[in-house]
C-alpha cells in the first residue's frame, strides 16, 4: 500500500506540472513536419543482485546467474520512432538475446512540455516494457540441501526464461546543438516477474519413497527507480534523410523477491504440505549500454 501511495502521489505531481504547462506549451507550438526514424543497436545488459544465504526455502533470484557466475548479456535491439510533430514522439523497439528470440519488446511516448531556450526542452514520458532473463540450475537448491536421495529426477540443465513486465513515468530532459543532441530522463515506475509454475521429482535410492515438490510463484509488484540517457549525432544529412550515431544507457534498481507458494506430495497425493514462502527482498539492478546507427527521414 505504501508503494502504491508514493507512485500515485508522484504521478499526481507530474499531471499538475504537465497541466499548468499545457496552455504555454500549445501557444508556443509551431508546425513541424512528420518524422521517422530508424535505429539498429547492439550492447549488453547486466543484472545484480546479492546472493540470499542459503536456508530452508529456495530463493529463485539466487539463480540469476549462469554457471561461471555471470550474469551478463549480449543483446541486439531495433526501433522505430514516429515523431508527428515537435511535441509528440511514439517509439516501439524490440530486441533478443542468443536465441534470437525478439521477446524484449517497449512502447513509449513522450510530450514535449516547454522550451527553456533554443537548445534546452523537457517534457514527460512513459514506458511500458518486457524483457527476459535466465534462471540457471535453481534445482541446485534441493541437489546440496537434499541428501541421502536422489534430489532430482529430471537430468536436464534446468533453466527458465524470466520475465520482466514494467511501467515508468518519467520527466525528461534534451540540449541539442548543431548535430548533437542528448536526453536524460528519470523517474519511478512499477514492476513484477511474470508467475512461473516449477516441479522438482525426488526418490529414494531403492526403496518406494517419493518425493514431489511443487512451486507456483506469485506477482510481487515492486517501486522501482528508472533513469534513461541517449545520445545522437548526425554524420550525414540534407533536407530528406539524416544517418547517424545513436548511443542508449539504462538503469533501472528495485528491492525485489519472488514469493512463491510450495506443496510437498509424499508417496501419494494425500495430505499435501502446503506453504507460502516470501524470501528477504534484496536491492535488484539492471543496467543496460547499446550503441548503433540511426536513420532519419
Amino acid at each position: 500500500m505504501r508503494t502504491a501511495k508514493y507512485l500515485l502521489i508522484y504521478t499526481a505531481c507530474l499531471l499538475l506540472l504537465f497541466a499548468t504547462s499545457l496552455e504555454k506549451a500549445s501557444a508556443q507550438a509551431k508546425p513541424q513536419k512528420e518524422e521517422l526514424r530508424l535505429d539498429i543497436q547492439f550492447g549488453g545488459r547486466f543484472i545484480q543482485r546479492p546472493d540470499q544465504s542459503p536456508g530452508s526455502d529456495i530463493d529463485f533470484m539466487n539463480y540469476l546467474r549462469d554457471d561461471f557466475g555471470k550474469n551478463s548479456y549480449g543483446v541486439l535491439g531495433f526501433g522505430f520512432m514516429l515523431a508527428p510533430n515537435d511535441r509528440w514522439s511514439f517509439y516501439t523497439g524490440f530486441s533478443m538475446l542468443s536465441d534470437m528470440l525478439p521477446n524484449h519488446m517497449r512502447v513509449t511516448v513522450k510530450h514535449k512540455v516547454d522550451s527553456l531556450n533554443r537548445n534546452w526542452n523537457w517534457g514527460i514520458g512513459s514506458s511500458l516494457y518486457s524483457y527476459p532473463q535466465y534462471l540457471n540450475q535453481f534445482n541446485q537448491f534441493h541437489i546440496q540441501s537434499d541428501t541421502g536421495i536422489i534430489a532430482d529426477l529430471n537430468s536436464n540443465y534446468r533453466q527458465r526464461t524470466l520475465f520482466d513486465i514494467g511501467f515508468s513515468v518519467m520527466p525528461w530532459f534534451s540540449y541539442s546543438y548543431k548535430r548533437f543532441q542528448a536526453t536524460l530522463s528519470t523517474g519511478f515506475g512499477i514492476n513484477f516477474f511474470v508467475p512461473f509454475n516449477e516441479q522438482i521429482a525426488q526418490k529414494k535410492p531403492n526403496s518406494n519413497y517419493r518425493r514431489e515438490i511443487k512451486y507456483e510463484t506469485i506477482a510481487s509488484p515492486a517501486l522501482t527507480s528508472h533513469s534513461e540517457a541517449e545520445v545522437t549525432y548526425n554524420l550525414l544529412f540534407n533536407k530528406h534523410v539524416s544517418l547517424g550515431l545513436i548511443a542508449k544507457a539504462e538503469f533501472l534498481m528495485a528491492r525485489r523477491t519472488i514469493p512463491y507458494t510450495r506443496t510437498i506430495l509424499t508417496w501419494t497425493d494425500d495430505n499435501p504440505l502446503i506453504e507460502t514462502v516470501k524470501p528477504k527482498k534484496k536491492i535488484y539492478t539492471k543496467t543496460d549500454f547499446s550503441a548503433g546507427l540511426f536513420l532519419k527521414f
